[in-house]
């Protein structure tokens, strides 16, 4: 099995991916996007993907979290 945890950003960009065969690794990088604060500016992503083997298992939507 293969996990992938990235940021999503405006025009599909995607940064800080972290692909591993480990679950506990990729719920440590979902976890650690998820809760970040420092973001560049006024910028934001959009959200946090997280993949097993090519199907999502979870999305936090940050811009949920503004209303």
């Amino acid at each position: 099995m293969t996990y992938r945890v990235y940021l999503r950003w405006p025009g599909q960009r995607v940064t800080d991916k972290t692909t591993t065969e480990s679950r506990t690794v990729a719920d440590l990088a979902y976890a650690e996007l998820v809760n970040r604060t420092d973001w560049p500016g006024d910028e934001r992503p959009l959200g946090v993907g997280y993949t097993k083997d090519g199907k999502q298992v979870q999305y936090h939507n940050f811009e949920q979290d503004e209303g």
